[in-house]
């Protein structure tokens, strides 16, 4: 059970993992829920409207209304209450009706079966059925609110997956965005370049080396752009399948930096996820319903009573309105002897809880242990987007220096674009350590079992 719960850790914070290993694909940073319902209609907005710019609050609680997996664990957990209220009738006097005629056949006078009191027999009777005393009944009552409480969890867990899911497409979305505008203004930036060193070669102070070296320069920057509006197409339409909207109008996020708030503590995390974590909750729900199990099994060994009546007739006469009367029973009931089966199945539901203990135990390990090595990777995230920050800084300076040479005829074409390319190379890589920085504080929003950018963690 241990190397399960800690398999489903694992997958609720896959697509932020895969971000955080792979740079080309990357993600950062309850009250009462919706009742459960079919997706609703794509967004289909005016053709002459503007889209505003979609929040990660506004993905995913779009995503949470609709994704088919939070509507399926809305289903199980309505049915679980529904076996619940179920299990609790049990307890409660039932009434029933029973009717019929019993026939008994017999051969020269010798009965062939005998199923009456007499040759025939007439019942019609209204039953009433108490439990007095049914340890094994109240044991199941235990063991279905403790489904209830493992399938609300496990429909928390499940908005834990649509929100590492949609946060994962929603920063690849924005990192890609990111890149474009670098792209878009290295274009337009090369391509003034271009137009300046023409008109410089046109007046004899620039070489064909250097007009060639400009337009090299715009080709490259070009490449770059054409090679990231398919990608931003791609992670637009997969954001779009994520939360519903229509094909045709595919979402669009605004331009996204670094996280302006502090990183909280390591200990902080801890505590939400020993508090917040669904996985735990689960398990903690598994481990109340192996108890409830094993009292169960321990309610089988032990009588039960009940009180029956009857208000009718049961009769081997002609059924006459004279023959209705009351009928009244109490019946106990106690298993004596069964070769040791009932003790054998206790044995094997208190084995049961303490594999589940133990498991949940190794669960904990693995939630902890990963919030201590993702609250490491989010500080050097941090650190990063500083450190890029300032490269991204220098490079501006450096390149705008070499522009002033460049148009004073001090230094070449080729120093030129060698400057304005490690700046556009700057910007890229601040803008992926941005989001990365986000990403990284995301995952420790999922390891404590938080939605990202809740008021839970802003």
């Amino acid at each position: 059970m241990a190397a399960v719960a800690a398999a489903r850790a694992l997958w609720i914070a896959a697509p932020c993992m895969a971000a955080a290993q792979n740079p080309g694909f990357a993600v950062p940073g309850g009250g009462p829920q919706t009742p459960p319902r079919i997706a609703a209609p794509a967004m289909r907005p005016a053709a002459d409207t503007p889209r505003p710019a979609l929040t990660l609050r506004g993905a995913l609680a779009r995503a949470l209304a609709n994704q088919a997996l939070i509507v399926q664990a809305q289903h199980q957990m309505a049915a679980q209450a529904a076996l619940r209220k179920a299990a609790r009738a049990d307890v409660l006097p039932s009434l029933s009706l029973a009717a019929g005629g019993i026939w008994t056949q017999t051969r020269d006078s010798e009965p062939v079966f005998v199923s009456a009191n007499g040759a025939r027999e007439v019942v019609g009777q209204i039953r009433l059925h108490v439990p007095v005393y049914s340890p094994s009944t109240y044991a199941l009552e235990a063991l279905a609110r403790a489904g209830v409480m493992t399938a609300r969890y496990q429909e928390q867990e499940a908005r834990l997956v649509v929100a590492a899911q949609v946060s994962a497409a929603y920063y690849r979305l924005a990192r890609l965005n990111n890149e474009e505008n670098v792209w878009r203004k290295a274009r337009d930036a090369a391509q003034r370049l271009l137009t300046a060193t023409q008109q410089s070669y046109r007046n004899g102070i620039r070489s064909r080396l250097d007009v060639a070296q400009a337009k090299l320069t715009l080709a490259d920057a070009q490449a770059g752009l054409d090679r990231t509006v398919p990608q931003v197409q791609a992670a637009s339409r997969v954001l779009g399948l994520e939360i519903g909207y229509a094909p045709e109008f595919p979402p669009r996020v605004s331009h996204i930096g670094p996280p302006a708030s502090a990183l909280w503590r390591s200990a902080v995390f801890d505590v939400k996820a020993d508090r917040m974590q669904p996985l735990l909750r689960v398990a903690d729900s598994e481990i109340q319903a192996a108890r409830d199990t094993v009292r169960l099994r321990q309610a089988v060994r032990l009588p039960e009573v009940a009180v029956d009546g009857g208000y009718g007739l049961d009769t081997t006469a002609a059924p006459q309105a004279r023959n209705l009367g009351w009928q009244a029973a109490v019946t106990v009931q106690m298993p004596l002897f069964g070769f040791g089966r009932e003790r054998d199945r206790i044995d094997a539901a208190r084995e049961r809880l303490e594999a589940l203990e133990a498991g949940k135990n190794a669960l904990a390990l693995t939630i902890h242990t990963r919030i201590a090595a993702d609250y490491g990777s989010a500080q050097a995230a941090d650190k990063s987007v500083r450190n890029e920050r300032l490269i991204a800084r220098e490079a501006q300076a450096v390149a705008a220096m070499t522009r002033k040479g460049y148009l004073l005829g001090t230094l070449s074409a080729l120093a030129l674009s060698q400057a304005e390319n490690h700046w556009v190379q700057a910007r890229l890589a601040y803008a992926g350590a941005a989001i990365r920085a986000r990403l990284a504080r995301t995952q420790l929003a999922l390891d404590a079992g938080i939605l990202p950018d809740s008021e839970a963690f802003p």
